[in-house]
């Protein structure tokens, strides 16, 4: 499915902030288009390409995030597109280890924030099937990786235990993962589990101080 460049620049907004629910002219400004038809026209056919999703509230259009099979086809190419950008150390090599190739592998912690020194480890998590043994993949992949500089900190999680920390409440591991995060490989599994997760309960937690309580906004 081919983008023009208003159509990328849109879609990037909604991949940094999946539960983002957005006008049309705080996208322009978003953007930095001083064309409310160019934005209006990409928006369009974002919609008809089943990507976004608007609705009318009085005479305001709303736009959000639709995750259908087209998006997270997108955003799964998007993320591994700049994920070869992001020039991880050891990139090749983990991709190469057999053993973890069907699962979903990111980046996370300093390196994905680029706010990495020469002490920093490497975060990396890696997002197994429910079935599959976790102490078995940690000690394999620390086992391949014990010699890489900088020194691997890893992390796996079955898809069930992933999709639990997004639907808790509390601020959690899972949560900063979606939040700061470069995906290596199969993020295309990574928009399902999102999509997975928000169908039992996850959902954005934008909160304001009313006094000395935060309160949910939704």
């Amino acid at each position: 499915m081919e983008l023009n460049r208003n159509e990328l620049k849109i879609l990037e907004l909604f991949q940094k902030d999946i539960f983002l629910k957005i006008s049309i002219l705080e996208i322009m400004k978003k953007i930095k288009s001083k064309s409310y038809q160019r934005v209006y026209e990409a928006i369009g056919l974002l919609v008809k390409k089943n990507v976004l999703s608007l609705e009318k509230i009085g005479n305001i259009s709303l736009i959000s995030l639709k995750l259908s099979r087209e998006t997270i086809i997108l955003l799964g190419f998007l993320e591994e597109t700049e994920g070869i950008k992001k020039n991880i150390p050891n990139y090749s090599k983990i991709l190469e280890i057999r053993e973890i190739s069907d699962y979903l592998i990111l980046i996370t912690g300093s390196y994905a924030s680029n706010k990495f020194t020469k002490k920093s480890d490497l975060d990396l998590v890696i997002i197994v099937s429910d079935n599959e043994s976790i102490v078995k993949i940690q000690k394999l992949v620390e086992n391949k990786t014990m010699l890489f500089i900088p020194q691997i900190h890893l992390y796996v999680f079955t898809k069930k235990d992933f999709i639990e920390m997004l639907k808790n409440n509390e601020k959690n591991y899972g949560k900063e993962i979606v939040k700061n995060k470069i995906i290596l490989k199969n993020a295309q599994k990574f928009y399902e589990l999102i999509k997975e997760a928000i169908e039992n309960g996850y959902k954005s937690w934008r909160l304001f101080k009313q006094g000395r309580k935060w309160i949910n906004l939704g």
